[in-house]
């Protein structure tokens, strides 16, 4: 069934002076979808460029996987139902409350298939929703279509409306033992307390009958519900991605089969979100944002994130924010696969995920790796062999296959340390790595290459590091072009794009000859660092689940 709630909207244009308010009905499409969420702290997006000299690349393999291919194969957000965003309605929107309850009334009433899963405390957990509209109770957000950027902006000014963001686009990043495994030294920290830790890997599925693999369901869970991207079901992975991500974190050793993982008795537990269908081309923020919280649920204590894209949502921002100090569960996603000057890649750019580099087998970093002021650390990422669905191996390429090292690695030492917290776990890989690339962190490398066994020893010392130290400063910057300004005139330029949430809302519209306010403005995180660029830029994929080409 479809639910159409119509509602009388007003709506205006920027609160511009010499613009007229007009009125208008639209119908907002809502289908209830729950998945829990909640509110966290402020990031930026920006197109920032390595300052690094001298660095040493890895420029003859490509990302298997191309985000922007990708999209540039789909539509866009606009469809015939209009553009799809995030409303963030204030805490006590009474509109809201409404609009969830007749959603969960109507679901229970048909519980008729859908996109998504419910599951706030007030709607059944077996309620399934339907598509042209969704929300996200624990942060008082619904999925809307607009079909004018005048119906959103007046819907905007509502007083109970907090903001409205685009609803970004996302995309994938890509017996013997894999030259990653040795480089990383996990086979020298042992793996027989890994039962009591959880990794959840959102991703294209996980081929349940390869015999690299573990299919003890007792091991292996998944998400069944409708968030799921299907039509398959989590236990079959039609496009090979996540079993390659699998691969690394967890394949079985001693069993004279393939390869190893990071953590290779077979009793490490792993959460299966499937976010990309079978094609594994995008996948939409808020997905992400409702699988995050599946993983929540499921008592993960990792989040692998093999994907990512350009765009910067104050909502995804916030509910990695509390999963990160609230409940206790460490992010980890791959950097992007868009090389030296593409743009920041979500989710990997928010304070509270770590963001992973990619290198190749002599230690340099990948040319397709993204370098920017938000890479944590760096882990193999070029011609790294894994497990593919159907029984078979690949190498792959991408930062797509850097993260799940940091993700396997994690795991594995806080096996031995389990009363410490996630803050703590990422501290301990972070302080330990082995610097590469410009002395202490940089850009490139970010702390440097992860080590298991270096983690390990850094919390076996006792040190307990510092949860509240504070993110790396963002370097000078300067408008570019100088003097921008948007479509509509002089009055809409950085000066006025840094009031507020203006860049969250308008950052990716209103371009001037091409540039918007995301690349122009510093306040939005474009603008370019001053100082010289030393680096050539390398155009690739910069959002997105993405394995790279596989390596010959």
């Amino acid at each position: 069934f479809f639910l159409y709630l119509t509602s009388d909207l007003y709506f205006v244009r920027k609160q511009s002076q010499h613009l007229d308010v007009t009125s208008t009905t639209m119908k907002l499409f809502n289908v209830a979808t729950a998945l829990a969420l909640a509110l966290m702290s402020d990031s930026a997006f920006a197109t920032k460029e390595s300052t690094a000299s001298n660095v040493a690349t890895s420029d003859d393999y490509k990302p298997t996987f191309s985000c922007q291919d990708a999209l540039e194969e789909t539509t866009s957000t606009t469809s015939s139902e209009g553009t799809r965003y995030l409303v963030k309605y204030k805490k006590n929107s009474s509109q809201y409350k409404a609009n969830l309850e007749t959603a969960r009334i109507q679901a229970q009433a048909k519980k008729q298939g859908g996109k998504f899963l419910t599951g706030g405390p007030s709607i059944s957990a077996d309620t399934h929703l339907l598509t042209h509209g969704k929300f996200l109770p624990n942060q008082n957000v619904e999925i809307a279509y607009f079909r004018s950027e005048k119906e959103k902006t007046l819907f905007e000014e509502r007083n109970d409306v907090e903001y409205i963001e685009a609803d970004h686009k996302i995309c994938l990043m890509a017996e013997s033992t894999p030259y990653g495994i040795t480089k990383v030294r996990a086979l020298d920290v042992s793996d027989d307390n890994v039962s009591n830790r959880k990794v959840c890997i959102i991703d294209t599925g996980y081929d349940i009958n390869h015999p690299d693999l573990t299919s003890d369901t007792a091991i292996v869970t998944g998400y069944s519900g409708s968030n799921s991207a299907g039509p398959s079901p989590w236990t079959f992975d039609g496009h090979g991605h996540g079993t390659h991500v699998a691969g690394t974190i967890a394949a079985i050793g001693g069993n004279d089969e393939g390869v190893v993982g990071v953590n290779r008795n077979g009793q490490l537990k792993l959460y299966i979100v499937k976010v990309f269908g079978d094609s594994g081309t995008w996948g939409w923020k808020s997905s992400l944002i409702a699988a995050v919280e599946e993983c929540v649920n499921a008592n993960a204590n990792v989040i692998s994130m093999s994907l990512g894209g350009g765009g910067f949502s104050q909502t995804e921002s916030n509910t990695y924010d509390r999963i990160l100090n609230t409940d206790d569960i460490l992010l980890v996603a791959a950097a992007g696969n868009g090389g030296n000057n593409a743009p920041y890649s979500y989710p990997a750019s928010y304070n509270s995920v770590m963001s992973v580099a990619a290198t190749d087998s002599n230690d340099n970093v990948a040319g397709f790796s993204q370098k920017n002021d938000q890479v944590d650390i760096a882990a193999p990422g070029v011609a790294v062999l894994s497990t593919l669905p159907n029984g078979t191996y690949a190498k792959w390429n991408g930062t797509s296959m850097a993260c799940p090292h940091v993700s396997g690695i994690a795991a594995l030492i806080w096996s031995h340390h389990t009363t410490k917290t996630a803050v703590e776990i990422r501290a301990a890989l972070e302080s330990s790595a082995t610097d590469l690339g410009a002395v202490g962190r940089d850009d490139v490398y970010g702390h440097g290459l992860v080590r298991a066994d270096k983690a390990l020893e850094f919390l076996n010392s006792g040190f307990t590091p510092d949860p509240t130290q504070s993110p790396t400063p963002a370097p000078p910057c300067t408008d570019n072009p100088e003097g921008w300004y948007d479509i509509d005139g002089s009055v809409y330029n950085c000066a006025w794009y840094a009031q507020g949430s203006n860049c969250a809302v308008y950052g990716d519209t209103y371009a001037s000859e091409g540039i918007t306010a995301n690349m122009a403005c510093c306040a939005c995180g474009g603008g370019s660092p001053d100082g010289p660029e030393t680096s050539n830029p390398t155009k690739s994929p910069s959002f997105g689940p993405t394995p790279s080409t596989k390596a010959p």
